[in-house]
């Protein structure tokens, strides 16, 4: 009966008692949205200027690709 006791011990605390409080930091989102047209026209500077070459350019594509 004692091996009873000791199992059923743990139970009898209470078990909404609160013994720490969450302190974590609210996290926001400040992140710059990305205008695509001024990215692509950007590419095609790059790549006008001789900065980006055509297998760069076919690079970003086939990543770009893999996202959606």
């Amino acid at each position: 009966m004692s091996t009873l006791n000791t199992l059923s011990a743990g139970y009898k605390s209470n078990p909404t008692a609160t013994n720490s409080t969450n302190v974590r930091p609210i996290i926001v989102d400040t992140s710059k949205k990305i205008n695509a047209e001024e990215l692509t026209n950007r590419i095609k500077m790059w790549h006008a200027d001789g900065v980006l070459s055509t297998k760069g350019v076919n690079h970003i594509i086939s990543q770009l690709q893999t996202i959606i």
